[in-house]
């Protein structure tokens, strides 16, 4: 048990009509939607209080919460400025300062993720917690 966070990218395809071919298929089934594992953390409760404060309204219910790119860039601010508040659950553990260097290295690869464009392609960033 404990706090499970997730940053995941979802990868929608537009349907080619015009040239079937180009649709990406699997099992014979057009594919509309790719999930892609962007980050994980354990145990890192103040990035999740930040996250929930600023993206939620705080409301904190394990609900998917969309980030734009601005958002991340922003959470990577609060993290490289230590402005991530100090936050408290049950079995959330504690953050270290440790955490820092990968938390921005998972948040700056999902910046480049997202910024690569790719034909008949839609990107968004999701946050997700679990307890």
């Amino acid at each position: 048990m404990g706090l499970d966070m997730y940053l995941n990218g979802n990868k929608f395809y537009l349907t080619s009509w015009d040239s079937p071919e180009k649709n990406i298929m699997e099992d014979g089934f057009r594919v509309k939607k790719k999930i892609i594992e962007l980050g994980y953390w354990r145990k890192h409760p103040d990035l999740h209080g930040y996250i929930v404060e600023k993206f939620a309204d705080g409301i904190d219910e394990c609900q998917e919460i969309e980030l734009l790119k601005e958002d991340v860039l922003a959470i990577i601010g609060a993290v490289n400025d230590d402005k991530l508040p100090h936050t408290e659950g049950f079995f959330f553990g504690e953050s270290s300062p440790e955490d820092k260097k990968d938390t921005i290295d998972q948040l700056e690869k999902a910046i480049k993720w997202i910024d690569k464009k790719e034909d008949g392609v839609i990107k968004s960033i999701i946050y997700r917690a679990s307890w």
